[in-house]
């Protein structure tokens, strides 16, 4: 795993840093503007994993403090289609009921997915609902989830199993055999970054979230891992060149300092979760 320490002062200096209104997450992926999301008032930034280029995280902490993507159906693939979902995390809190990413719609029969930030040894939880009541289809948990450093988390799907990898290395890919095995895609859902549609939110960083039409491979996403820390500029054209449909990457972003004295002008190159 991978501890980029020089956050923590970063992290420590949230506490006095403003909160901005709510802002436009820029989409960098192939849908373009049509999968921005909006920033909620409430989320701040710090430094995020990557090394180099401004890069900037977003952090949560406090239940509505969200980023959402509208629902659009290109970031919503149907129950047969292939997707992967990436982000990296770095988790200052939990009550092993934290939720970094979904599009999880909670009504009965319930649909989408849900990641869960569960206990540091525990590491990681990936939940794909089959649309029985409130039944989970595929139920994946693996790799380290531990605090104050970030975590690279990556899920696929092939059209029939979900895989989990953590830090570039599969973790799980063989489902609870309590579960039934069937995956009840979102047709509805919100791209939630911070919580799911009914809680669970989550405290700490987040950055670099994708989403991708396909299964990626484990030779992609080991190079996504092994490209932070590094260039933003060139992390960010490695997960576009692997055809990311949603990539919400903070970058390139203007300092603290800059946003203070350009106020409403930067409103719509701020931050992105």
């Amino acid at each position: 795993m991978k501890n980029f320490s020089t956050l923590v002062p970063f992290v420590i200096a949230l506490a006095a840093a403003p909160l901005h209104a709510s802002s436009i997450s820029i989409n960098t992926g192939s849908l373009g503007a049509a999968a921005n999301g909006t920033d909620a008032t409430g989320v701040t930034f710090a430094a995020g994993p990557l090394g180099s280029g401004g890069d900037q995280a977003a952090f949560y902490g406090a239940a509505g403090v969200t980023t959402i993507v509208p629902f659009n159906s290109g970031v919503n693939p149907s129950s047969s289609s292939p997707f992967s979902i990436e982000f990296w995390a770095y988790p200052t809190a939990s009550d092993n009921d934290d939720s970094p990413v979904s599009n999880r719609i909670s009504a009965s029969p319930r649909s989408g997915w849900a990641f869960f930030q569960r206990g540091s040894a525990t590491g990681w939880n990936l939940r794909m609902y089959n649309g029985t009541g409130t039944e989970v289809g595929w139920d994946l948990t693996g790799g380290t989830s531990n605090l104050f450093e970030w975590s690279h988390v990556v899920a696929t799907w092939n059209g029939s199993a979900a895989k989990l990898y953590v830090n570039g290395v599969l973790v799980d890919d063989i489902n609870d055999s309590t579960r039934n095995p069937v995956y009840n895609a979102s047709t509805a859902g919100n791209f939630i970054v911070g919580a799911t549609d009914s809680g669970s939110p989550y405290n700490g960083g987040i950055d670099e979230v994708a989403l991708y039409g396909s299964e990626l491979t484990p030779a992609q996403i080991a190079s996504h891992f092994a490209a932070a820390p590094g260039s933003a500029a060139a992390y960010q054209a490695l997960v576009r060149a692997d055809g990311a449909r949603l990539q919400l990457s903070n970058v390139p972003e203007p300092t603290a300092a800059a946003l203070l004295g350009l106020g409403a002008l930067t409103l719509g190159r701020r931050r992105r979760a």
